[in-house]
């Protein structure tokens, strides 16, 4: 993905991308909203799983990095 920002300050519009992408993800892992894997691209309509539903280790191991942020938030 490329994104071209017209901007003057881009490293606040840097730090606001930033923020928003960990909104969503916050969202996604408490089942909020879809999400979509960082690793293998698969979309989740209801919200991030548990585990890799196609069985990725990887996959397995970004699940449970960012529901283990919602848990200590």
């Amino acid at each position: 993905m490329l994104f071209v920002a017209k901007t003057e300050d881009i490293d606040k519009t840097i730090e606001e991308l930033n923020k928003a992408t960990i909104e969503w993800t916050m969202e996604a892992a408490r089942g909020e909203c879809a999400w979509i894997c960082a690793d293998c691209s698969c979309s989740f309509p209801d919200g991030m799983p548990d585990e890799c539903a196609h069985g990725h280790q990887r996959c397995t191991d970004i699940i449970k990095r960012d529901k283990d942020l919602v848990n200590d938030a």
